[in-house]
């Protein structure tokens, strides 16, 4: 399962979670830079080598070190961990001149590209990136279009989008080749999930009529971000049946846990340690 974990999340439980499971698990490690971005805080270079250097497990990648909106402190931060014998995937930030994106690859084969997710015609920029970039690996962070990433099939790309349901109200159900198809919980109180999501649930391994009950769109382990984690589970695996390595980014231990056994589920192999939420498929409905 490919799981992106920001710096600021990998918590020592996470971490020896991970261990625990390291086969079944692909561990991209982020620095932070956005979510501390949005809440207004810098992040430690020190700090963070020192995380990175103290790791008891070894992640598949990590990123270096990026200040959003900043490329001169981005290559700068880069270049201190370099020099210190790390070798993390660059970042190319919005603005940065495509010419540095060759100065990265003389380093490394696999370059990301933050393009500020939500920002104005950011979808447009990673199409004008992509294509500059002249087929060059490149890990696109928080892009899920399914319609971009089947184009153009990037190296790999992540998304905290899994958890929609949850923090909106509104979830995703994936119908398989690249459809999703929206079901929120306002509409889960007077009608029952379409017969396309219905089939797409239980496909999941989950009741359908949970949905139409309150409780189960809240909640750590509620149906409802199990259900997300599926979703998105079975989206992963099918864009990396065509190249892409899609990662689920997560920033909560039950997260973590959702979707390894959402994977788990998939794979069909039972993990004790993982499948302590199924409690959340035989929930009783509201009184």
């Amino acid at each position: 399962m490919n799981i992106l974990i920001s710096w600021p999340y990998l918590t020592p439980e996470v971490v020896r979670f991970i261990g625990d499971h390291a086969e079944h698990i692909r561990l991209l490690v982020d620095s932070g830079a956005f979510t501390n971005w949005k809440a207004g805080r810098d992040t430690n270079l020190n700090d963070y080598i020192e995380f990175i250097n103290g790791l008891p497990i070894t992640p598949w990648r990590y990123f270096s070190l990026d200040r959003i909106g900043d490329a001169e402190t981005t290559w700068k931060n880069l270049m201190v961990m370099r020099d210190q014998g790390l070798t993390p995937v660059p970042v190319f930030t919005r603005g940065t001149d495509p010419a540095i994106l060759d100065q990265m690859y003389e380093f490394s084969d696999l370059v990301g590209l933050g393009v500020g997710v939500g920002s104005p015609n950011y979808r447009g920029y990673v199409r004008w990136i992509t294509e500059q970039n002249q087929g060059r690996p490149l890990h696109w962070l928080g892009v899920a279009n399914p319609a971009l990433l089947r184009y153009y099939t990037p190296y790999s790309a992540d998304t905290s989008s899994w958890e929609a349901g949850a923090r909106y109200g509104t979830q995703p159900i994936y119908l398989g080749k690249g459809v999703f198809k929206k079901y929120s919980r306002k509409m889960a109180r007077v009608i029952a999930p379409s017969p396309e999501q219905w089939r797409a649930i239980e496909l999941c391994g989950m009741d359908p009529k949970l949905f139409q009950h309150e409780h189960s769109w809240r909640g750590g382990y509620s149906p409802i971000r199990a259900l997300g984690a599926r979703c998105w589970v079975r989206f992963s695996m099918e864009v990396e049946s065509f190249g892409t390595y899609f990662f689920l980014s997560t920033a909560v231990f039950s997260g973590l846990h959702l979707v390894l056994d959402g994977y788990l589920y998939f794979k069909g192999v039972t993990c004790n340690s993982c499948s302590y939420h199924q409690e959340v498929n035989t929930a009783s409905p509201d009184p």
